[in-house]
């Protein structure tokens, strides 16, 4: 059996049905990002900005093209 990604149990897009209405491939992103291997992992977004930051806002995708610091600045404007 393949390792999943340490974040699964807490992570929002995986546990939430928001998350899965959200996107149509909800499956296809679990198995492409959250199982298999270190590698997976490592290039999801989520797991980046958890790693980075030690939490990651909901509106991050397993895809999404930001940085950590991209992240924090959209979080803090949604704050505002």
């Amino acid at each position: 059996m393949k390792p999943n990604c340490p974040n699964m149990p807490t992570c929002f897009f995986v546990n939430t049905m928001r998350a899965k209405m959200l996107v149509n491939n909800h499956t296809d992103y679990i198995e492409k990002y959250c199982q298999g291997s270190f590698t997976a992992w490592s290039e999801c977004t989520r797991y980046i900005v958890k790693n980075a930051i030690n939490f990651c806002p909901d509106f991050v995708l397993p895809d999404s093209k930001m940085t950590p610091d991209e992240v924090i600045t959209k979080f803090d404007e949604e704050m505002e």
